[in-house]
């Protein structure tokens, strides 16, 4: 789990897996917002070490889903993830523990929820059922893992379709209320509430994926949660910077078409 490095007593050594869709997987000439977050965290000299079965990003100009690309904007990073397009709770849940036992993460990040709103048609108790099986897992992987949850975020179908808003705000609601039943002292989870700052219109590229800006607004939740509930790292700096866009050739041509079919 979290240490001090004895040899160099000012480090802290962490490791972190995040879980996550096409959101945190990302697509050719992204930064990611798993960028952001290893950026941030080290400049509070932490010794991070991000974990899981994947690197790369996905093609976004084939039509397979979920193709490896080594495009990303800027490749200094640790690109090591778990996080895969088009993947929601109901399938992640059948594979976490695996990850766990195998990267043995001191955190598990998750970023899910809008693949199983938009492809699985999950309702707000289904999708309780699967966020529960998720966290028990994990658990099951190894008893004392750390797990922050994050919120699902807005997209442009959220902003036209009234009853599908609802369910994701019910979602969300669930998501807090079964990390305050679930948080344990030996296995705590905490809620990074990514959806409070994150606008669709403003925030992604596609109605659905974050742009530079809408990556950072996830990083910085997460980096909230990990200062203020661990006393890792610090709060992520406000204002927030504004960003160039990504270059519009980067993403031509396009798995998704349209706002209604947004969300792989």
């Amino acid at each position: 789990m979290t240490s001090v490095d004895y040899d160099n007593p000012g480090v802290v050594e962490v490791s972190l897996m995040i879980v996550g869709d096409s959101i945190s997987h990302g697509s050719s000439g992204d930064w990611t917002w798993r960028y952001r977050f290893w950026k941030h965290l080290r400049t509070f000299g932490l010794d991070v070490d991000f974990v899981g079965p994947y690197k790369t990003l996905d093609n976004i100009r084939t039509e397979e889903v979920g193709d490896g690309d080594e495009t990303y904007a800027d490749s200094e990073f640790d690109r090591d993830h778990a996080a895969k397009w088009g993947q929601p709770y109901v399938v992640a849940k059948t594979t976490i523990q695996e990850y766990v036992e195998t990267y043995r993460p001191d955190f598990v990040l998750v970023l899910l929820g809008i693949n199983d709103l938009v492809w699985y048609d999950t309702d707000p108790d289904e999708f309780e059922t699967n966020l529960r099986e998720f966290i028990g897992n994990a658990r099951s992987g190894h008893h004392a893992v750390r797990l922050i949850l994050g919120t699902i975020l807005e997209t442009a179908r959220a902003t036209e379709d009234f009853a599908f808003a609802k369910r994701v705000s019910k979602c969300n609601d669930r998501i807090r209320a079964v990390a305050a039943e679930l948080r344990r002292p030996i296995s705590p989870i905490e809620v990074a509430d990514t959806a409070v700052e994150f606008v669709a219109a403003e925030h992604t590229w596609d109605d659905t994926h974050p742009n530079p800006n809408g990556e950072v607004r996830i990083a910085a939740a997460f980096s909230d949660v990990l200062a203020q509930r661990f006393q890792i790292g610090g709060m992520y700096p406000r204002p927030y910077p504004v960003l160039d866009d990504i270059r519009p050739e980067a993403k031509a041509p396009v798995h998704i078409d349209t706002a209604e079919d947004a969300g792989r």
